[in-house]
């Protein structure tokens, strides 16, 4: 069947460019730092098969140097204690096994997910309190307090950030009248923050320390390898003689 030319074509509506960006802007404020962190951990940890070897070679500092890490505190397979730069989407940096196996993935997911809503209640808190505290203050300086204009130095100039300005002149000889714009910029006066520094990693040991000797039968019980421990007891509790 062939369509009639007198039937209208339908158009596509297209919404205008200002309805997109205020849609937008109407979406929330933007997520933290804190939060972005979260929602990244939480889609590596889904969606990784775990088998990735970290390409900054992870870290062997076994949490003497950085934080212990509490997702995955040590190496299921060669117990070594793993710090806060080993991320648990990526293997072992000793012995390559993955810690996603399908019980600790479902519980690291779980784990992720209850910190992701706490900081999200966390911060929505802190933006109500601020909210508020606010409202509180413009309460304590009166309704004028919003007209309030601060002026500083002998010029009087009012420092509004961004404020565009126009100034009429008129011209004495010629009578005529020309108007100029000026936009006041404002300056910080505050330096950038410097980018954080990559946290130094430790690389693993060109050779493992162990006990090379065979134990003492006699003291099977001696640390062979501090053979110069001395054991030392504790001071005597002067209470306990004076009863």
């Amino acid at each position: 069947s062939l369509t009639s030319d007198r039937i209208p074509t339908r158009q596509p509506t297209t919404v205008p460019a200002k309805q997109q960006a205020k849609g937008k802007s109407q979406a929330g404020p933007p997520k933290s730092k804190a939060i972005s962190a979260l929602e990244t951990r939480l889609q590596n940890v889904e969606y990784a098969s775990g088998k990735e070897e970290d390409p900054k070679g992870g870290c062997f500092c076994l949490a003497r140097e950085h934080g212990l890490f509490t997702y995955v505190p040590f190496c299921y397979g060669r117990g070594l204690v793993l710090c806060n730069l080993n991320l648990p989407h990526h293997a072992c940096p000793h012995c390559g096994q993955s810690f996603l196996d399908n019980t600790r993935r479902s519980v690291l997911v779980a784990r992720i997910l209850e910190e992701l809503r706490g900081q999200v209640v966390k911060e929505e808190d802190e933006r109500h309190r601020a909210i508020e505290e606010a409202r509180k203050a413009e309460g304590a300086l009166g309704p004028n307090a919003s007209r309030c204009q601060c002026y500083t130095g002998s010029t009087a100039r009012l420092r509004v950030p961004n404020q565009s300005i126009k100034i009429l002149s008129l011209n004495s000889t010629t009578k005529k009248v020309t108007v100029s714009s000026y936009t006041n910029t404002p300056v910080s006066s505050r330096p950038p923050s410097p980018s954080p520094e990559e946290p130094r990693r430790i690389p693993p040991p060109r050779e493992i320390g162990y006990v090379k000797q065979p134990p003492d039968p006699e003291h099977p019980w001696k640390n062979m390898q501090f053979s110069d421990l001395q054991y030392i007891p504790p001071p005597e509790d002067l209470n306990t003689h004076s009863r």
